[in-house]
């Protein structure tokens, strides 16, 4: 039915009332109603809306398909429900605790095995990262598989490729390193011999050393709430290391029992500390809490360090939070070091 009997409602020259509005008006009245202010753009003879309230692309975290028309946006919304704007960023967490390292090294000397008679047992420092299937690299021995470790360090290896030169007899202080399985050698034909090169600069000299502490004799040294040299009586856990600008990795085995009156909110601190320039060997603190009464416990620091200047005393502090509650054990705590460069 169109308003004031006209056949044209869309451009009637009556006037818009409530009971008999014009299809232009009702038009308008709905597209401001529903979309709100819009703005038009006509490029060549083409008019584009643009939605007020974002709603050409949608919420930042539902965005609007580009394509989509927006009732079924709007249902989409309703039947996948709303995801949440995206909050301010949290905090940093805490910074994790140091990594172990990936190799390990002899302890105790062993005889060079053969393919013959390829298995041996080599004793190293306990790293769990040495996992049984693995394949390792002993210097100047060769490629062993590994087929079983203990928790004292012992690795349970088999020998399947020497290393060139392989002395009879392995000293103790070799890196032991994870490898892959080693490959074939292919020689291929001589080149050419090139030019002679310069002759380049002396190097410096340069001496293998290594040194192990353990103690047959002493008392056990009662931890106290400062940071002290630990002390057996008989013998001090320390070495001196004495080249200029050594790198030398330094491992201890520290065994702490738990005496009377421990709760286990008591933390026990264990480090290394350079005596010759009064300062804490950087990365070897470790922390040790919820020791029992009479119970044992092996703590084990190795790290690198490169000695700032010749003659460096290096040895085991201790400390907790409680004092003459725990005791680091004499007859159970071992220090070594290797130098290696």
């Amino acid at each position: 039915m169109s308003c004031c009997n006209n056949s044209n409602p869309c451009r009637t020259p009556c006037p818009n009332t409530a009971a008999c509005e014009t299809l232009d008006s009702q038009i308008a009245n709905f597209t401001i109603q529903f979309f709100g202010e819009i703005v038009k753009t006509e490029v060549n003879g083409d008019v584009t809306w643009s939605l007020p309230c974002n709603l050409d692309v949608g919420l930042e975290n539902n965005p609007r398909g580009e394509t989509e028309g927006l009732a079924c946006y709007f249902l989409r919304l309703f039947q996948d429900g709303i995801t949440g704007a995206t909050g301010p960023q949290g905090e940093p967490g805490t910074q994790g605790t140091n990594g172990r390292n990936a190799y390990t090294v002899t302890i105790v000397g062993f005889a060079q095995p053969t393919l013959g008679s390829p298995n041996v047992n080599v004793t190293t420092v306990n790293n769990p990262a040495i996992l049984p299937g693995l394949y390792v690299f002993i210097a100047t021995s060769g490629w062993y598989v590994v087929n079983a470790t203990d928790n004292t360090g012992v690795l349970f290896l088999t020998l399947v490729k020497a290393a060139d030169s392989a002395p009879a007899v392995i000293t103790a202080g070799k890196l032991v390193v994870p490898s892959g399985f080693p490959g074939a050698s292919v020689t291929g034909p001589q080149g050419i011999q090139g030019a002679t090169g310069p002759t380049g600069p002396q190097s410096p000299a340069f001496s293998e050393q290594n040194g192990f502490y353990f103690a047959t004799v002493g008392t056990n040294y009662s931890l106290q709430i400062i940071y002290a040299g630990v002390n057996f009586v008989n013998s001090e856990p320390l070495h001196l290391l004495q080249a200029l600008n050594g790198v030398y990795q330094l491992t201890s085995v520290i065994t702490i029992k738990g005496k009377a009156g421990i709760v286990p909110a008591d933390r026990i601190f264990l480090k290394y500390f350079n005596n010759s320039i009064l300062a804490e060997v950087q990365g070897s603190e470790m922390i040790v809490s919820n020791l029992a009464f009479e119970e044992e416990r092996q703590v084990v620091i190795s790290t690198l360090f490169v000695t700032p200047f010749a003659n460096q005393t290096i040895q085991i502090f201790g400390k907790i939070t409680s004092a003459d509650v725990a005791e680091v054990v004499a007859l159970h705590t071992t220090f070594h070091f290797i130098r290696l460069s």
